[in-house]
């Protein structure tokens, strides 16, 4: 029996910079290599706040007018499949790739990058160059960021989109490895690649600049300090790895002093965006280290990294996802969650329902929580 229409609830986003409203849409069925998912989790982060707040981000969605569903971080169960699908099934258990992977063009093939030529921010959000959508409301167009929409109790992604993983992983505990985990443990693992012994600051302790620091330690980092103003994350930051902690804003000397008493950074993360905090992290380096550039930040947020400077050693990298290919990097993490060695579930604080997700961000925004977790 072919797939038919589906009538839900989802958060849409009218205009950026106002709040999410909860309405009742349609997703229509999958097309030649789509998927149909029934969401099971999703997370709240940032990257999507930054367009419900209003924020102006390097990232620029072309939205025409049009309402969008937004959330690009969440795991579910396969509900119907399109035709030419092969690599998932009816009842499989997935988490959606915000970052495609087709293993087919130039890109996906390049050692040095994780990027993919079948889709960018932009081109997702439709299905196809024909601007077609899957999701509608009222028979208008929704469009899908990243081509996820998480934040829907059914979402139409394309098969490059979805990793397929073990139904013995819990989907309400994985469903961060699809942004959050998966970002900040492969900067530290797989874009930096953090050597053993040695002193690594992380600036931001949300649920990207916790799993950064968890990757920090198990690569073998003597010291981690943790950097930020809210003196509530210091407890959750050495349970993850942190060895210290330091908040910039009681500090009594500057951040980059505090540093340079101590012989400068291997690597500082910047998990926050903030034209200060690349300041101060780029400043805080040793002559040979590295400043790791995770957090999406304001437009026209810029590095200074004098010739000399690069001639002595010193590095300036940045990667979306680590810079590891998305499908391997969630199938490897998902592994070790299930091994014990990826302790990731301390980083769910909340745990809520779709009615709630406009006070999720109230919380996201005000640093009262690490992440937040919709169940459906």
């Amino acid at each position: 029996m072919s797939a038919k229409t589906i009538s839900c609830r989802a958060a849409v986003l009218w205009k950026e910079g106002t709040p999410l409203t909860l309405e009742n849409i349609t997703v229509d069925p999958p097309q030649t290599g789509e998927v149909r998912i029934r969401m099971v989790a999703a997370g709240l982060c940032a990257s999507d706040g930054h367009f419900i707040w209003g924020l102006d981000t390097d990232i620029q969605l072309e939205l025409e007018g049009n309402p969008i569903v937004f959330g690009h971080e969440g795991a579910g169960i396969v509900e119907s499949i399109g035709p030419e699908v092969t690599s998932v099934e009816v009842g499989d258990h997935v988490i959606l790739m915000w970052l495609p992977q087709c293993n087919r063009c130039e890109w996906c093939s390049h050692p040095n990058t994780n990027l993919c030529l079948s889709s960018s921010f932009e081109s997702t959000l439709y299905h196809g160059n024909n601007k077609q959508t899957r999701m509608k409301i009222n028979g208008k167009p929704l469009l899908s960021f990243t081509g996820t929409s998480t934040f829907s109790e059914y979402s139409v992604v394309k098969e490059t989109q979805i990793a397929k993983i073990t139904s013995k992983a819990d989907l309400k505990s994985v469903c961060i490895i699809g942004c959050a985990v998966g970002t900040g443990y492969a900067s530290a693992v797989n874009l930096a690649k953090v050597h053993s012994g040695s002193k690594c600051a992380v600036w931001g302790l949300g649920a990207i600049g916790l799993s950064a620091v968890l990757g920090c330690k198990q690569a073998g980092a003597k010291q981690i300090i943790g950097v930020d103003i809210n003196d509530n994350k210091e407890s959750i930051a050495r349970e993850f790895g942190c060895t210290h902690f330091v908040n910039p804003s009681t500090l009594g000397k500057s951040i980059e002093e505090y540093f340079k008493e101590i012989g400068g950074l291997d690597y500082a993360f910047d998990c926050i965006g903030n034209q200060q905090v690349l300041d101060s992290a780029y400043n805080s380096l040793n002559l040979w280290g590295s400043l790791v550039v995770i957090g999406l930040g304001a437009r026209g947020n810029k590095v200074v990294a004098s010739v000399a400077e690069l001639l002595n050693g010193r590095k300036v990298m940045g990667a979306y996802y680590g810079n590891q290919k998305p499908r391997k990097n969630i199938e490897n993490l998902v592994d070790k969650y299930i091994s014990g060695d990826l302790p990731i579930d301390g980083l769910i604080t909340h745990r809520i329902r779709l009615d709630d997700i406009s006070e999720g961000f109230d919380k996201l925004k005000s640093g009262k929580t690490i992440r937040t977790i919709i169940e459906f």
